[in-house]
């Protein structure tokens, strides 16, 4: 499995109910449409345990493996969405990484 995991924040002045109705009501949809993306995990941050470093989320979209992630990119490419529906403006991305996943059931 692959993921590309995104820590981010709400941009300032945007309120969390404004911000969580855009989320569900819109780009949710639009991530829904994404050809390979099998899972969307939303991890709302509670508390820090360890570092400075603050989210609001990080998020986790699943693929089946690195080709269904560049076939992904490739779509959204070709097919984006307006700058209305998009994250711009909304989100405060601290950091998107694409990585190889291993789960270990304890």
């Amino acid at each position: 499995m692959v993921k590309a995991i995104l820590g981010y924040d709400i941009m300032p002045g945007m309120a969390v109910e404004e911000y969580e109705k855009w989320l569900r009501e819109i780009h949710v949809p639009d991530l829904k449409k994404i050809p390979g993306l099998r899972k969307i995990v939303f991890n709302t941050v509670r508390r820090i345990v360890q570092g400075e470093t603050t989210f609001y989320r990080i998020a986790e979209l699943h693929y089946d493996d690195m080709q269904s992630f560049e076939n992904a990119m490739k779509w959204r490419q070709e097919n984006p969405v307006s700058e209305e529906q998009s994250p711009k403006g909304k989100t405060d991305f601290k950091f998107y990484v694409i990585c190889e996943t291993e789960e270990v059931i304890v």
